[in-house]
């Protein structure tokens, strides 16, 4: 199992704040992700959507070991698609603190994560996890580069500051 390190920006220097995660789990944030982006309306608004939602699902069918193209550069290049990202991760953290329960690793399944099957549940804290890293991200809170392992939600517990914690 791979890891791609996610971030905002490209630079060839690699000197660009992000964090590493795990293949497998960004795969399914991704996938999660794309299922709660807003529809785009008839008046316009939210059409940055679609395109950001093809790539999600694309990036999410496990076909990616080792540099998942999660797009965060494409998804945060404007401050209309910036929102429709947080619209997302909104919606999913809302989602996920409905029950505490894993998510079962038979329904999982059923998301069309081809190359990847899940034999075990997944905590939902994990994916909370990642949904804050990823505002923190959007928001310029983290600091670490990619040659630091300190934060990878989903993996270790993601550390927010005291004035962002709920």
């Amino acid at each position: 199992m791979g890891t791609t390190f996610v971030t905002l920006k490209r630079d060839v220097s690699g000197n660009e704040p992000g964090f590493w995660m795990q293949d497998g789990i960004l795969e399914l944030w991704l996938r999660l992700l794309a299922l709660h982006l807003p529809e785009p309306t008839n008046t316009g608004t939210h059409l940055a959507t679609i395109e950001i939602r093809n790539r999600w699902l694309r990036a999410s069918r496990g076909y990616f070991g080792g540099h998942v193209p999660h797009s965060m550069q494409y998804a945060s290049a404007t401050q209309e698609r910036t929102a429709v990202v947080r619209i997302a991760i909104d919606s999913l953290l809302a989602a996920l603190r409905k029950s505490n329960t894993p998510l079962h690793a038979e329904s999982l399944n059923l998301l069309g994560n081809e190359a990847q099957q899940f034999a075990a549940p997944i905590e939902r804290q994990w994916l909370e996890d990642i949904g804050h890293a990823f505002l923190d991200l959007l928001d310029g809170k983290i600091s670490g580069m990619a040659s630091s392992t300190e934060v990878m939600p989903g993996s270790k517990p993601y550390r927010r500051s005291i004035n962002d914690r709920e």
